[in-house]
């Protein structure tokens, strides 16, 4: 009897052993049982490293879930955590049980949670993540309080997504200068990749050095923004390879930012890659030192061949590739209208044309469909005015008659005769 005892024991605890007996702690997709059943938890290959590798996911994607409160359960030995598509506009401090040892996580996933606030002690013990994405939430970062300690914990970050990420109810400027901040606050000192597009970012010119906290920097992203121009620091990095421009509001890059990309080319002693396809270049007298700098620059200015003239004068050039573009003129005032060369304008000359007739940013000349469009509109607002004034005459005519009659009793009697002197007339 005994022996049989021992049997049954050692067959229960192999059958724990090998899975054969459910863990009461977890429920049927392999997580804890207090994420209910939303999420899976398992073996899955990666994409945060290009899906070469199975990693211990805990995913919960969609699920509905309006807290963190599961995530206090998040097993230790989680390798990849995603959390997307939820709504917790504010994580609270302590997202991660902060007694467990999360030694072995290495990204996290927090996208598209209409996350407004992160706290300063939302994560701890977060040292190994190497990717955080944030993107397609609604940061709100200009609190000075706990602002600049958001990403404190992320020692070892690599890769940070953000992505669509801020509040459109405040100005990209603003909350640029409080990145800087958090950069400064953060040291993340390891990172290499920084995603920013579709922030409707217009200018980083008030805080050119918003980048130079991250030492490490080896692609900066700003595709889909509103870009104007390259106006940021880069030679406080001296990782820079490649900067993304794709989709931005570029007519053409002033001699400073060229001058500056060439600087950090020359002394860096390799080469840089500018992306800065699907812009609105315009091709007239003001693009002749930009065009002459695409072909002849040692930057790798990426598929510059295929970049065209979406505005420009002569409108010839609209839809010309800027590389084949010989002829670039301005309008002038002054009918001075001609092909740009050294003898026709000097520098100053040329500088002081563009402060006359062009806005410093936004103006690229008007084309004839701009003023075609125009002129229809003047002529369309100018009919329907005068329908208007057709239609209601009668009401017209009883609003102007008293005002009429005023002013002819006011001045008639004192200018029937160009030759009598006119006099005050006592009412």
């Amino acid at each position: 009897m005994v022996l049989v005892k021992m049997l049954l024991a050692v067959a229960v605890l192999a059958m724990a052993v090998t899975g054969g007996l459910c863990d009461p702690t977890t429920d049927s997709s392999g997580c804890p049982v207090s994420f209910r059943e939303k999420c899976r938890c398992g073996l899955a290959y990666s994409r945060y490293d290009g899906f070469k590798n199975k990693r211990y996911t805990v995913n919960c994607t969609n699920t509905g879930f309006a807290s963190t409160e599961m995530l206090h359960d998040l097993p230790e030995n989680t390798e990849v955590l995603i959390f997307s598509g939820n709504y917790v506009p504010e994580l609270p401090a302590n997202v991660l049980d902060n007694l467990k040892d999360y030694g072995d996580l290495e990204a996290i996933d927090m996208s598209n949670n209409n996350i407004r606030f992160i706290q300063g002690k939302t994560f701890h013990k977060v040292y190994s993540v190497t990717t955080l994405v944030l993107d397609h939430n609604d940061l709100e970062i200009t609190d000075e309080k706990e602002r600049p300690r958001i990403f404190s914990n992320f020692e070892g970050l690599e890769r940070l997504h953000l992505t669509n990420a801020f509040t459109e109810m405040i100005n990209a400027s603003d909350y640029l200068l409080s990145l800087e901040d958090i950069f400064y606050e953060s040291k993340l000192t390891e990172l290499r990749v920084l995603h920013l597009e579709q922030n409707e970012i217009w200018s980083i010119g008030k805080n050119q050095k918003v980048f130079c906290q991250l030492p490490k920097l080896e692609q900066v992203l700003l595709g889909d923004n509103r870009l104007i121009d390259f106006d940021f620091r880069i030679d406080c990095l001296p990782e820079l390879q490649y900067i993304d421009l794709e989709r931005n509001m570029i007519f053409r890059l002033s001699d400073e930012a060229m001058t500056r990309l060439d600087s950090f080319s020359n002394k860096k002693g390799n080469t840089l890659q500018i992306n800065m396809e699907e812009n609105p270049f315009s091709c007239d007298c003001r693009s002749k030192s930009f065009i002459h700098w695409l072909n002849s620059t040692g930057i790798d200015v990426m598929h510059n061949e295929v970049y065209k003239c979406v505005d420009g004068y002569p409108t010839t050039n609209i839809g010309k590739k800027l590389r084949e573009v010989q002829q670039l003129t301005c309008p002038s005032s002054a009918s001075r209208t001609s092909s740009i060369s050294d003898d026709v304008f000097t520098e100053r000359e040329l500088e002081d044309f563009h402060k006359t007739h062009y806005d410093d940013h936004h103006t690229t000349g008007y084309s004839s469909a701009t003023i075609g469009a125009l002129s229809f509109l003047l002529v369309f607002t100018s009919s329907l005015l005068l329908a208007v004034a057709y239609f209601h005459r009668k009401v017209l005519k009883d609003l102007t008659s008293p005002i009429w009659t005023f002013i002819t009793r006011y001045v008639g009697y004192t200018g029937i005769a160009d030759e009598e002197t006119p006099r005050e007339v006592n009412v």
